[in-house]
């Protein structure tokens, strides 16, 4: 159903309980729920027809018999009571609180849970995504922009992920500005836990996001469902690094058929974290230069946002940018650096070796990036000894005093 239709049923405040029930089980509001309300027109009348019926409509599936089961099992406005009165909330795409942007992309979800605020129609927002086990380099970049965005008033839109995506909602939020992070899993888990921190700043900061109901555990198929929605709250996307083939390409390939404009970092060749973003530059993603020239384009582009925020007509200019669906464009987005072959040596060596690139770096910048990495650090002291016997086995060369490099 597209969002037309689903306003055209006239969904009334007092079957909130019953739109509530068809939203109960994961992912069942893009499974059969359309089909059900096409059919029956209303939550409740769904609500009130029998297991035969409603079968007849959606067909046997897994999540179909987990509704009926819900139905069956609970008292559904006892569950409602329960869900008011937490600090989670619910918001329907035929409520005018629910967000302008996702209303008109493909599919939209019927219904969103969420803890804190939603983002606001006037103000301008941006996905940064990106690798979760990123580089030093990635780091910076996330920690730049999440803070630039943050300090001029533009919402940071992503995952909560570890890497790229948490790096860069905590600097928004650290600047005084506002995240929401899109969940793959219910609003009261946090995922991954190591961003509980980020995940308690949200509530009073921006907010957490969901398509699942509260306790939804978090598994793999539920992510890339969950991107669609990181892009579709957003104006532009901003891809910091990725590899080539990775998860993080599913949101890109999702906000291309959205509209949105996309934006890549770009990196040497020989990096694999860059391979992802190299692969999307040649193929048509704008060069993500620096905060403020993305800033430039963005205000630029979209100033009416501010004024008026999003209406429909912007969602119509959306639809109108073109795919990166060239034969070449395809060439681009797959192309993959070679993965080298780490030679056999100690631990502590490979360590060191792993961390060492073609930019040059002195054992005091290899200590402070493996503590950062929680590895085991021998120390500067233990790391220039290490870096002499990788100079002698050829593995690596001093380009100056003190500095070292990878050897080719």
């Amino acid at each position: 159903m597209n969002i037309d239709e689903i306003l055209s049923l006239g969904i009334s405040d007092d079957e909130r309980v019953y739109a509530f029930w068809l939203h109960s089980v994961p992912w069942i509001g893009q499974g059969p729920v359309p089909a059900i309300l096409d059919h029956f027109g209303s939550p409740k009348e769904a609500f009130l027809a029998s297991d035969e019926e409603i079968r007849s409509v959606a067909g046997k599936r897994s999540d179909l018999r987990d509704l009926l089961s819900y139905r069956r099992d609970f008292d559904i406005f006892e569950k409602y009571d329960e869900l008011i009165r937490s600090e989670i909330k619910l918001t329907f795409a035929w409520e005018r609180d629910y967000p302008e942007r996702l209303k008109y992309i493909p599919d939209p979800p019927l219904a969103l849970f969420y803890l804190g605020k939603l983002p606001e129609k006037n103000k301008l927002s941006v996905a940064v995504i990106g690798a979760r086990a990123c580089s030093e380099y990635g780091e910076m970049l996330a920690e730049d922009l999440g803070r630039k965005l943050g300090k001029n008033g533009v919402n940071v839109i992503s995952g909560m992920a570890t890497g790229i995506d948490g790096i860069s909602q905590s600097a928004a939020v650290s600047a005084g500005g506002s995240s929401y992070a899109v969940l793959g899993c219910g609003v009261d888990i946090c995922y991954p836990d190591s961003n509980y921190g980020l995940y308690e700043k949200l509530k009073t900061s921006g907010g957490i996001l969901s398509a699942y109901p509260p306790g939804t555990k978090a598994i793999a198929r539920f992510f890339p469902p969950r991107n669609r929605i990181v892009s579709g709250l957003s104006d532009a996307v901003v891809v910091l690094e990725a590899r080539s083939r990775s998860g993080t390409l599913i949101t890109v390939d999702m906000a291309l058929e959205q509209g949105r404009d996309i934006y890549a970092a770009p990196g040497r060749l020989t990096d694999e974290l860059s391979s992802g973003t190299n692969g999307l530059i040649g193929h048509g993603a704008r060069i993500y230069l620096s905060p403020e020239v993305f800033m430039g384009d963005l205000f630029e582009e979209h100033s009416s946002i501010l004024t008026e925020g999003y209406t429909e007509s912007d969602a119509a200019s959306y639809s109108m940018k073109p795919a990166f669906d060239e034969a070449s464009d395809i060439r681009h987005r797959n192309f993959t650096v070679q993965k080298e072959t780490e030679p056999e040596m100690e631990k502590s060596h490979l360590e060191v070796y792993r961390l060492l690139s073609l930019f040059p770096q002195s054992a005091e910048d290899i200590d402070t990036a493996m503590r950062r990495k929680n590895i085991d650090s021998p120390g500067e002291t233990g790391i220039c000894l290490i870096l002499m016997e990788l100079c002698l086995e050829g593995y690596a060369v001093q380009v100056s005093p003190g500095y070292y490099c990878k050897k080719i």
